[in-house]
C-alpha cells in the first residue's frame, strides 16, 4: 500500500522527473547486481557442474519428469512477460518509431545476459534446492546469500533490492496508466470519458494513475484476506499477455507474408528476419500460453490450484459480452491527441 501511494505520488506531482531519476535507478542496478554476484561467487558454497548442468529432480509429484520440466518453465517464460512496456510510452517519446523498438532490444538483450548470469549462479551455489525452497524466506536468492555473507551485510543488500522494486514501481504505474489511457481514449472500457481526462497542468492523464493505483492497493487488500484469491486474480496477468502477444504477433505476421502490400511503411524494420522472428515469437506465447494454465504441484488441491482457467474465461466472457452491447458502438481507434505531433498529408 505504502509503495503504491509513493508511485502514484511520483507519477503525478513529479512526473517530470521520472526520465532523470531512471538513469540513476539504471547504474544502482547494475553496480547492486555485481556486488551480489561477487559475495556469492567468493563466499557461498558450491555444488559440482555435472549437478547445474544434467541434474533434474521432479519436486512436484507429477508422474513424469518430462511433464515436470515442461511445467517447470513457466518461471522462466514469465520473466519475458512486459518486455514491451516501453511501448506504452510511445507518445512520450521523440523520434518513437526509431527509439522504442531499439530500446525494447537494448533492455532484452541486457536483462537477457544479466539474468542468465544469476541463474547459472544461483545453481552452482544452491546446495540443496529442498532446503532453499523451505526456507523461512521463502525466497530461494535470499537463502544464497544467507549463506554467502553476514547478516548485517544480507540486510543492506535486501534493503537495496527492496528500493529498486519501489523504484520500479514507478516506471510500471507510469507504462500502465497510459495503457490504460489509451484504451479510455480509443473509448474501449467503461467510463472512458472520466479515465481519459488529461490534466491540463500537468499534460498527464491523472485519473488513469489514481485508477491503476486504486487497482493495485484493492489487490494489495485481498492478499491480505486471502492470498489464494490474490494469486487466483493476478495468475490471470501472465495469461492474458501471452495471449494478447500471440495474437497481435500472429496478425502481423498473416498480413507480412499474405498481404504485405498492405503494411504501412516502418521506420524501423527487421528485414528479411521478421517473417522467421514473428513466427517464432507466435509459436513461442503460444506455447507458453498453453503451460500458464497448469498447476504447479500435483496431486492438485484448491490452494495449489491454477486458478487462470476460470478467471480468463470469466474475463473473456465478460469483454466479449461487453464489446457485443456496447463497445462495438462506442471504439472509435486509435485516437492520436499528441501536443506537437506533425502530421503528414501524401
Amino acid at each position: 500500500m505504502a509503495m503504491t501511494a509513493i508511485a502514484l505520488c511520483a507519477n503525478v506531482f513529479a512526473a517530470r522527473l521520472l526520465p532523470y531519476w531512471q538513469n540513476v535507478v539504471f547504474v544502482v542496478h547494475i553496480l547492486a547486481y555485481f556486488g551480489f554476484l561477487a559475495a556469492v561467487w567468493v563466499n557461498a558454497p558450491r555444488v559440482e557442474s555435472s549437478r547445474v548442468w544434467s541434474g533434474f529432480e521432479n519436486s512436484g509429484g507429477w508422474p513424469s519428469l518430462s511433464l515436470a520440466v515442461l511445467i517447470g518453465q513457466m518461471p522462466g517464460i514469465t520473466g519475458l512477460v512486459g518486455v514491451d512496456t516501453a511501448a506504452h510510452m510511445s507518445e512520450e517519446v521523440r523520434d518513437a518509431a526509431k527509439s522504442i523498438p531499439r530500446v525494447m532490444l537494448i533492455t532484452f538483450a541486457i536483462n537477457f545476459t544479466l539474468t542468465f548470469v544469476t541463474l547459472v549462479t544461483l545453481s552452482y551455489h544452491i546446495s540443496s534446492v529442498t532446503d532453499a525452497l523451505g526456507d523461512d524466506t521463502t525466497y530461494p536468492a535470499i537463502y544464497v546469500l544467507r549463506r554467502s555473507m553476514s547478516l548485517p551485510w544480507l540486510n543492506f543488500m535486501l534493503v537495496v533490492i527492496v528500493l529498486l522494486l519501489m523504484l520500479g514501481n514507478l516506471s510500471y504505474l507510469t507504462a500502465v496508466s497510459r495503457d490504460l489511457f489509451a484504451f479510455a481514449r480509443d473509448r474501449g472500457i467503461p467510463f472512458s470519458g472520466w479515465i481519459a481526462r488529461v490534466d491540463k497542468k500537468r499534460s498527464i492523464p491523472t485519473n488513469a494513475c489514481i485508477l491503476s493505483a486504486g487497482v493495485s492497493a484493492c489487490l494489495s487488500l485481498i492478499y491480505i484476506g486471502s492470498p489464494v484469491a490474490f494469486y487466483a486474480l493476478t495468475s490471470l496477468c501472465i495469461v492474458s499477455l501471452l495471449q494478447c502477444y500471440s495474437l497481435s504477433i500472429g496478425c502481423m505476421l498473416y498480413r507480412r507474408v499474405c498481404h504485405p502490400e498492405t503494411l504501412p511503411y516502418a521506420h524501423f524494420s527487421l528485414g528479411r528476419y521478421g517473417v522467421p522472428i514473428n513466427a517464432v515469437a507466435v509459436i513461442t506465447t503460444t506455447w507458453g500460453f498453453f503451460w500458464c494454465f497448469w498447476p504447479q504441484v500435483y496431486p492438485v488441491t484448491a490452494p495449489g490450484f491454477n486458478w487462470a482457467s476460470p478467471i480468463f474465461v470469466s474475463a473473456l466472457i465478460v469483454a466479449m459480452v461487453y464489446y457485443a452491447f456496447r463497445g462495438r458502438h462506442n471504439y472509435h481507434g486509435p485516437v492520436v491527441l499528441v501536443q506537437g505531433r506533425r502530421r503528414q498529408v501524401s
